[in-house]
């Protein structure tokens, strides 16, 4: 009984919490002994996520060990999705269904690998065809899992600067059905029961930094890759098209698909944006034969410049929205939402999402994206990029030779 009052107790606690403070994420972080209470997750909103840690009482828990549970149970906002066998569906939900992913890791990612070439570089790797849109998992050490209809059937190594490598693959027998998906009805059912909570608390986020600041304008770094686009429409809903200047850095040497996402998602939206040229493809040939690396970005450098270059010439005190997200890398995790980047204030309402949360929530807007993605690249860079790994270089090789002048 005493447990049950206490479990009343906190459902009424978070309860109060919801209709508070809809706009908000709520985690709860459990001991052993407190475990009970985890069955009150399933009852509340995508917003509000519980967690139980190893040790009987939070207090018995290092602050290191603290400090990873607390990035586990944020990562688990957006790695807690299941295969619906009956639906054909991969659905974020906190009951039912197939868990796909069972370790909640801050840096795991998950996506859906969309687009005919994307399945066909796949294919390639683990020596079988893919007949749908696989799920992809990706892990840490460079692994990634293919999930096919909730199934894991191979994993593979991306690694920066060798060839992948096929870690393993499950033997298919003759009745295994690889079923297709319906990509758009998939993304507008996750949109409605899932993402459109942790939409409203960006754009709520958006909305209070811009009423506490006043700045004179809203600048978004708009590159043309996904989480950039994802940030533009937020701060589009938030505030309106008369407060918010994308900006779009030229680096000379993107690639051609992404100045034409750029100029068709424009047109759709019905906004114009500035273009400021970093000039790197000069630079390029000055420094030819040396290309930048991840110790010498000197492409990057040049890009920063032309962005600070442009808020200068267009706003006296700017709020810059950008699209960085906790699973990119360390030094993302560990930047605050809310943040100053030299002079200028900075946040990033996205921070928690994941991959397939944004490739969800783009179907869903009907916002088309970023047809490379389909292509098979994980980010969207110029041609020179040091972040590419040599799957990104196979695939501009393609590029270039088959699909650039289509």
């Amino acid at each position: 009984m005493q447990g049950l009052r206490r479990i009343d107790q906190v459902r009424e606690l978070l309860n109060s919490y919801a209709q508070d403070m809809p706009y908000t994420y709520h985690l709860v972080l459990l001991g052993k002994e407190d475990e009970v209470l985890a069955k009150l997750d399933s009852e509340f909103s995508s917003n509000i996520h519980f967690y139980v840690i190893r040790t009987s009482k939070i207090r018995n828990m290092r602050p290191l060990e603290l400090f990873i549970n607390i990035e586990k149970l944020k990562a688990r906002i957006r790695l807690i999705i299941k295969w619906f066998k009956e639906k054909k569906y991969y659905l974020f939900s906190k009951s039912n269904g197939v868990k796909i992913i069972t370790k909640y890791h801050p840096m795991y990612d998950v996506y859906l690998a969309l687009g005919q070439t994307h399945r066909e570089m796949l294919s390639k790797y683990i020596d079988v065809e893919l007949k749908t849109t696989p799920l992809i998992v990706k892990r840490i050490h460079d692994e990634h899992d293919i999930i096919v209809n909730g199934v894991k059937i191979a994993t593979i190594k991306i690694p920066e600067n060798e060839f992948v490598q096929l870690i393993s693959r499950k033997i298919l027998d003759d009745n295994f059905v690889q079923d297709e998906l319906n990509i758009y009805e998939m993304a507008k059912v996750n949109y409605e029961q899932y993402i459109k909570v942790h939409e409203e608390i960006a754009i709520n986020l958006i909305k209070y930094v811009y009423e506490v600041y006043e700045p004179d304008k809203v600048v978004i770094p708009w590159s043309g890759g996904k989480d950039s686009t994802v940030v533009l429409l937020l701060a589009l809903k938030a505030l309106g098209k008369d407060k918010v200047i994308p900006i779009f850095v030229d680096t000379g040497m993107e690639l051609d698909k992404t100045y034409e996402y750029i100029d068709k998602v424009s047109k759709l939206l019905r906004i114009s944006y500035e273009v400021e040229y970093a000039g790197i493809y000069e630079e390029f040939w000055k420094r030819f034969p040396e290309l930048p690396t991840h110790e010498n970005r000197w492409c990057t450098r040049l890009k920063i410049a032309a962005l600070y270059r442009a808020i200068k010439r267009i706003s006296n005190k700017p709020l810059i929205i950008v699209g960085d997200r906790d699973n990119e890398s360390l030094l993302r995790l560990k930047r605050a939402i809310v943040r100053y980047h030299g002079n200028y204030l900075q946040i990033a309402p996205i921070k928690l999402w994941s991959t397939l949360m944004i490739q969800f929530y783009l179907i869903a807007n009907n916002i088309p994206i970023n047809p490379l993605y389909e292509f098979g690249f994980y980010r969207i860079g110029c041609y020179i990029c040091p972040a590419y790994r040599i799957w990104e270089l196979e695939l501009a090789e393609r590029y270039f030779k088959d699909y650039s002048n289509s």
